[in-house]
This record gives C-alpha cells, structure tokens and sequence, in this order.
C-alpha cells in the first residue's frame, strides 16, 4: 500500500514538473518578444544566481531532500553562473550540479533543450564530450527572471 502511495506522489510530482517546464518555456517564449526591462548590472545578476544555488542547497540540511526535485532550474542557475564567468560546462558537470540522479537530470537537458532554453555543442577536440550552454533565450529569460528578483 504504501508503495502505491510513493508512486503516486512520484507520479504527481513529474505531472507537476512537466506543468512547471511548459509554463517556464511560454513565459521565455514572452521574453523574447517582449520589451527589455531596465537592465540589471551583469554582477548583479550573477550574484543573485549564487545565491539562489546556495539558499537551494542549504534546504536539505533542513529539510528531506526528495522534497526538492527540480533539476531543471538548479541547471539553469549553474548554466547562468557558468556562462558569465567564461567557464565551460559538459553534460557530466552540469548533472552534478542538479542533485538528481544522472539519468533524470540528462532527461532534464533533453527537455530543456527541446524547450530551446539550453544548447548542446560537441566538443570539437573530444568529440564523446558535450558541451552545454544557455541558448539566447534561456539566457533571456533567466536575465528578466533575476532582475525581476533583485
């Protein structure tokens, strides 16, 4: 019985994660199309990012970490972060950045590349490798979502 009950939950909850990305990609859809907001300093920006990761790893020192499933962001914020300081990021640093298991997170990248938010890049000098980036209207988006935020 109990069992049922975790994959129900399990169930509801990518139901409602699945809701959360549709909702994320039209309002990054909007982004592109609407007017810029006054910008935000770049630092700024990526200082509210780190934040965000910090206070979003700090939950499950407090609190179950199953409660917290939302990969998808945690890369998105990663990626942010990443991008503005001129660091590269594969496939196999960007999962660990999202406390998930690898397989749900990779399927998390599928997603959020075929949402346009993310783009993928073979490594030109180790073509098994897969570099991953905010597409221009991810980074779009994530840029509005902050400065709404700071």
């Amino acid at each position: 019985m109990e069992r049922d009950s975790v994959a129900t939950l399990v169930q509801d909850l990518t139901s409602r994660l699945s809701e959360i990305a549709n909702e994320f990609s039209q309002r990054a859809q909007r982004v592109e199309t609407a007017p810029s907001p006054a910008m935000v300093g770049d630092e700024q920006l990526v200082g509210k990012a780190r934040t965000l990761l910090a206070e979003r790893r700090a939950r499950s020192r407090f609190l179950p970490a199953e409660l917290f499933h939302e990969p998808a962001w945690d890369m998105l914020l990663a990626l942010f972060v990443a991008q503005h300081e001129r660091r590269v990021m594969n496939v196999k640093t960007l999962v660990g950045h999202s406390d998930a298991p690898a397989t749900t997170s990779q399927r998390w990248i599928d997603h959020l590349a075929k949402l346009g938010l993310i783009d993928r890049v073979v490594d030109m000098v180790d073509r098994r490798r897969i570099e991953v980036q905010l597409s221009e209207s991810g980074d779009g988006a994530l840029r509005a979502l902050l400065s709404a935020a700071a």
